[in-house]
């Protein structure tokens, strides 16, 4: 498997535990639990991008601007995302839960869709 399968692979994984999240709710043991184990792998892609994928970019000139851009953009994202993980962490509102992580999962979805389409073939082709 390619780096960049390895990649989409978390995109995929990320998605469905964060749709368990939206079906279980904020109030069970069983969606807090999930909502945990999303976070772990949010954190764990991210750390993923910026220790192999972003400075590997910006080391070929064909992908140094593209991998700066979206990594720039990325620290933005996260600091919303990780907003939502902080804010849920012991609980909280049901309606406030479902309206905030339905944000969070459109905002990252936009997101790895424009990495899938842009950013992974960028570094498939010159970075692999």
């Amino acid at each position: 498997m390619s780096f960049t399968d390895t990649l989409r692979h978390d995109h995929e994984a990320i998605f469905k535990l964060l749709d368990e999240c939206q079906k279980l709710g904020i109030s069970s043991e069983e969606g807090k639990k999930k909502l945990v184990q999303a976070r772990a792998l949010v954190q764990a892609h991210l750390k993923r991008e910026d220790t192999q994928l972003y400075p590997v970019m910006q080391r070929h000139e064909e992908t140094r601007e593209l991998g700066a851009m979206y990594s720039t953009e990325m620290r933005h994202i996260t600091a919303d995302v990780n907003g939502f993980f902080d804010a849920y962490a012991n609980g909280g509102s049901g309606l406030d839960y479902a309206r905030h992580l339905g944000r969070t999962i459109s905002q990252l979805r936009q997101r790895m869709t424009r990495e899938e389409i842009r950013l992974y073939p960028a570094f498939a082709n010159y970075c692999e």
